[in-house]
């Protein structure tokens, strides 16, 4: 299946680097990806967007706050800490009938939109330092159509 993946990535026009981290390394526009593969789940596939978001630079509970309004907030995108680093991950089982292309293009924007979520909520929490506000004070927009897929 990792073939197929792979195939499909390089028609949607993604020069892939293999990396030794058992992934293949891409960019979409200015996001960096990479997806990441398991010899012993052939069936399973994970995107990942590695984000600049450093735990150190935003505190301890601003950077878990983000997190979890990802988390809480966007279909299929999860948000995960990653060597004090926020990483955007999309998974799931991957069947022979889909269309992979289309499959992989909803992922990638699926990702945009999450990476883009991030860091308007990560503004949000900059402003709301700024005015002395509570980092609890994150808007929530749950109701926010382009964030759900």
């Amino acid at each position: 299946m990792k073939e197929k993946v792979l195939e499909a990535l390089k028609a949607l026009g993604f020069e892939l680097e293999e990396s030794e981290r058992n992934c293949y390394e891409f960019q979409y526009e200015n996001l960096y990806l990479l997806y990441l593969y398991n010899e012993n789940d052939e069936d399973f596939m994970s995107i990942a967007c590695p984000c600049s978001i450093k735990k150190e630079e935003i505190g301890e509970l601003a950077y878990y706050q983000l997190m979890d309004k990802v988390n809480s907030t966007m279909k299929y995108i999860k948000a995960n800490d990653m060597n004090d680093r926020i990483w955007l991950f999309y998974e799931r089982d991957i069947c022979n009938e889909e269309d992979l292309e289309e499959t992989l293009n909803r992922i990638i924007l699926s990702l945009e939109a999450g990476f883009n979520f991030l860091h308007k909520k990560l503004r949000e929490l900059s402003e709301n330092v700024e005015t002395e506000c509570s980092a609890s004070e994150i808007t929530d927009d749950t109701d926010n159509e382009d964030t759900k897929e």
